[in-house]
């Protein structure tokens, strides 16, 4: 009987308290919308010997439209435009960026801090398919600080980017 007292209440603790027990899922307090809105404007920065990238971004109702250009030895070529907006069911941004070449990628992100957007590149929009990973960090309103990251997490390059309008 002593067993089947304690077996028993044993298992009414793991009921009752078992919810503490499930994954939680993360949310996010930021405004995304909001925090995306510190992109708008145009971006500058010197990203290899004679060249300035130079990104315009504007928003579109909720999303957003990023057109890059570089500028090598004082020539302006279109580099590629990147089309994205927030996702509200999954909780993060999507974005689609089309190079002139009809080459195209994909990427999933979200700002996890007021100042950094962290991103994931990925296959055709699945987040398990990661190719590479940006951390974009708003240093000021004025300087932005692009990090880029192997799937093995060691970063891989670094550009500064400073707001011309």
């Amino acid at each position: 009987m002593k067993t089947f007292s304690l077996t028993t209440i044993f298992v009414v603790f793991l009921l009752v308290f078992s919810n503490g027990i499930h994954a939680q899922v993360t949310t996010s307090n930021l405004d995304q919308i909001k925090l995306m809105q510190q992109a708008i404007g145009t971006w500058q920065g010197d990203v290899g010997k004679d060249t300035v990238e130079v990104q315009e971004t504007q928003q579109y109702g909720k999303a957003f439209i990023t057109t890059v250009y570089h500028i090598i030895k004082g020539k302006k070529s279109p580099y590629y435009i990147n089309n994205y907006s927030f996702d509200s069911k999954e909780g993060k941004f999507k974005g689609f960026a089309l190079w002139p070449n009809g080459d195209y990628g994909t990427w999933i992100g979200l700002f996890t801090t007021e100042k950094k957007l962290s991103v994931d590149l990925v296959q055709d929009f699945n987040p398990k398919a990661v190719n590479f990973k940006i951390e974009i960090f708003y240093e000021t309103p004025s300087k932005t600080i692009w990090t880029s990251f192997n799937t093995d997490g060691k970063k891989t390059g670094e550009n500064k980017y400073n707001k011309t309008k």
